[in-house]
């Protein structure tokens, strides 16, 4: 998962990435940054407050500041009074050589630190929005491998030893790209969106019992691999139960909870002989035609009811026909 990271540590990482000053030195050190976006306020500055969002490092450039020069001084006071009340995490001025000494006076009362930077403000926003990402957005690790397979992003998990990496080197043959094998790094881009890469140091390489390590972008070319890919379907690989009942129409979707994110979930029975790539690169297939409205399943379903409502029909009118037809 993410860190925690406080305006200490925000300063220490940034003061000479960003130039940036502590005007305020030692207030609100210890306030807890856990959004990793920043905010320009806006309307906020002509008194309106709703659904403001007070998780977010406030920016102010020149030119909010120009127009809070432009009313009257008590009204200034309260914007600065009423921001700094949402125990907002810190206030950065981009570009501004002198602060008022009211802003400060207001934001050591309310514990709000106060930045400023000389640095353009789409530069800032750039640097300081990929640190913030960097060190707040929500991770974790799974076991397991992840293949992009006509452009879906397939994690592939199950018990030690029962051939993920195998099934990872068969997709890859076929012309699909690896992404990670063994350690699967996982982040939280959105409330929906999980990007899944590898470690570093295993980047490219597969794991094969009996054989070893094989280099990937080497033996089948840069095409074979690909360093991130986001996470749409997971497939877990389990032995074959004879005595166990098993999906056989597809009509109940499952779905896996990673970070928070449902991704949708296929348990797929294994045994020798069986075409596990092969029917991976269905699920792969299957979710992209669900993509565009279309749901095999439960087109057959519906097939099939209209099919039982037809006979039903036919049935009723065979029945009417012969109605008073005693001889």
């Amino acid at each position: 998962m993410g860190k925690k990271l406080n305006i200490q540590k925000f300063h220490n990482d940034l003061k000479n990435r960003a130039e940036l000053k502590y005007l305020n030195q030692s207030v609100g050190e210890k306030n807890i940054i856990t959004s990793p976006k920043l905010k320009i306020p806006g309307l906020e500055l002509t008194g309106y407050w709703e659904g403001f969002v007070s998780e977010n490092i406030q920016m102010i450039s020149g030119k909010e500041l120009k127009y809070l020069f432009t009313i009257s001084p008590s009204a200034f006071q309260s914007i600065f009074e009423r921001m700094f009340s949402f125990n907002i995490p810190a206030i950065v001025f981009v570009g501004i050589k002198e602060i008022p000494p009211i802003i400060i006076e207001i934001a050591n009362k309310n514990n709000v630190p106060v930045f400023n930077t000389q640095i353009k403000i789409m530069r800032f926003i750039k640097l300081v929005g990929a640190y913030l990402y960097k060190e707040l957005t929500p991770r974790t690790v799974i076991h397991g491998g992840l293949v992009d397979v006509y452009g879906a992003g397939i994690l592939i998990t199950g018990k030690s030893g029962i051939g993920k990496s195998e099934i990872a080197l068969d997709l890859v043959e076929r012309g699909h790209r690896l992404v990670a094998d063994d350690v699967v790094n996982i982040e939280k881009t959105d409330d929906r969106v999980i990007m899944g890469y590898g470690e570093e140091l295993l980047q490219n390489t597969l794991e094969i019992r009996g054989l070893g390590i094989v280099n990937v972008r080497k033996a089948y070319g840069i095409r074979a691999v690909r360093a991130r890919k986001r996470i749409e379907q997971h497939v877990e690989l389990y032995p074959w139960d004879a005595d166990k009942e098993y999906e056989r129409f597809g009509l109940n979707n499952e779905y896996s909870e990673i970070l928070g994110a449902k991704v949708p979930f296929v348990k797929l029975p294994i045994y020798p002989g069986k075409n596990i790539t092969v029917i991976i690169e269905t699920i792969a297939l299957t979710y992209l035609q669900k993509i565009y409205g279309e749901d095999p399943a439960q087109e057959l379903q519906d097939k099939l009811l209209n099919k039982i409502k037809q006979k039903k029909n036919e049935s009723k009118m065979n029945d009417e026909r012969f109605q008073g037809d005693f001889e």
